[in-house]
This record gives structure tokens, sequence and C-alpha cells, in this order.
């Protein structure tokens, strides 16, 4: 009967346990959360004793107006409910931190002003990958995606201005914001889109978007051209070496690349 009884509370001690969620599961002796050696406040304390930062509560808490109070846990932020961020570090949710600007939330979310809170969008390395994820930009040095446009300029845009076009390396492209070149380049790779074939300046870059599947045909100088209709044609019209002139959207009646005279 004892053995009976002793395997009856085992099962209700085990179920009473599964039933915790959160830091309830770090409850033990030591109640206060008190450092057994010094006697000072120590951590892992549960919901309802005081602190004064996160990392003071158990896991699966965090310290809200001087008392830990239990959120449950997580290992990114969508584990968590809404109004809520992951604490990758303690494994914990934890409320979205107030703001005032973005450099005051975490990675992964951006300064709502009307709210005063910091909104969760998404991670990201590069606009490339923001705009995968439905966003407009990526703030690089924050691995945040952004809404809008970004401010240091895009790979994509109309150009009004006359101002003459950067040189970029190969790989890269020249940024345009508001109508104008801002001077700076970006690899391609990371750009929010495919830049038009007109932004290529470099014939491996147009190669690259060559091709029978490719949207992009290089354009080519001729120089020391002879023939009697070199200026007009380059049915008879032959020259001593080409250059890479000039990258254009495929003109898909044709597979030769366009060749300009030069004059």
């Amino acid at each position: 009967m004892n053995k009976l009884l002793s395997s009856v509370g085992l099962a209700i001690a085990i179920a009473t346990a599964s039933l915790l969620t959160g830091c309830q599961l770090y409850l033990n002796d030591r109640s206060n959360g008190d450092d057994p050696h010094t006697g000072s406040p120590g951590p892992g304390r549960p919901p309802g004793f005081q602190c004064n930062s996160d990392t003071q509560c158990a896991a699966g808490c965090f310290c809200a107006d001087g008392v830990c109070a239990e959120a449950g846990f997580c290992a990114a932020d969508k584990d968590c409910g809404t109004g809520f961020v992951c604490d990758v570090a303690r494994a914990s949710c934890k409320p979205v931190p107030a703001c005032a600007t973005d450099v005051d939330c975490p990675a992964g979310s951006a300064c709502d002003p009307q709210a005063g809170s910091c909104a969760v969008t998404c991670k990201c390395t590069s606009d490339a990958e923001a705009v995968q994820q439905g966003a407009g930009w990526c703030d690089e040095t924050r691995g945040t995606c952004m809404i809008g446009t970004d401010p240091a300029g895009a790979c994509l845009g109309d150009v009004t201005c006359t101002d003459k076009i950067p040189l970029c390396a190969e790989g890269e492209v020249a940024l345009v914001k508001d109508g104008c070149y801002t001077g700076e380049c970006r690899a391609i790779g990371v750009c929010e889109g495919a830049p038009v074939c007109g932004s290529l300046q470099h014939e491996t870059d147009c190669d690259a978007r060559g091709g029978d599947a490719g949207d992009c045909s290089a354009v080519f100088l001729g120089h020391q051209c002879h023939g009697s209709t070199c200026g007009t044609s380059t049915v008879d019209c032959v020259c001593d070496f080409y250059t890479y002139a000039a990258c254009e959207a495929k003109d898909t009646t044709t597979t030769t690349p366009r060749i300009v005279i030069e004059q």
C-alpha cells in the first residue's frame, strides 16, 4: 500500500510540474532567489520577486517595474505573443522596448513613433533579403528590415538629373536617390531587385544577364573600321577591334550583338 501511495504521489508531482509554464519551472528551495554563499540577491528569481534587470529573473521571465514577471520561453520573436520579442540569449520573451528612434530597438524591429514602442519587422543582411520578406530595404548596420526606400540610395529608379554616372567596379551599380546619382555604388548581389540593363557598366555584368534566358545584351564599339557602309551599317564594315560600349535590353528579334561604329 505504501508503495502504491508513493507511486501515486510521484505521478501527481510530475503532472503538477508539467502544468507549470515559463519561469515557474525554476522555483526551488531558494524561494527568495538569494545567493546561498553571500546572502545577496542572485539570479533565477521566480515571478513576484524583486529585480533590477531581466538577468536577475529566471529563464522565461523578465523584470517589470522591479518585479519578475512571466512571459514564456522562446527561440525567436515568432514564439512570443503580440507586443513581445525574444531575448535569445536568455531564451525568454519580454515586452518590446519603448523607443524614440530606430536605434533604441533591437535587431529585427523598428521604432513606431506613434506608439512609442518597437515594432517587429524582420532581420536581414541586404536590401535583397528585406524585399524578399516584404520590406522596402535593409538597415545593414542593425540587420533590420525597414519600410520605404533606402535613404542611402537604391539600385533601381529613373534618373532625371544630368549628373554624370559614377564609375563603379565590376559587380556593382551606381545608386540613385530622388532621380539623381548619389556618387556611391552597391554590389549587384545585394540590390533590392535586378538593376536595369542600362545601369550595368561592365561587360561581365551584362553577360551575366545575357544568354538565351537573359534579358540584357552587350553593345560593342568598333574601332578602326573600314568598308563601304561604315557609319551607316555594319553589312560591309569591318573593324580591327571592338570594345564594350554599353548594356541594353535584349532585342528578341536577333541573336547578333549590336555594333556601334567609331566616328
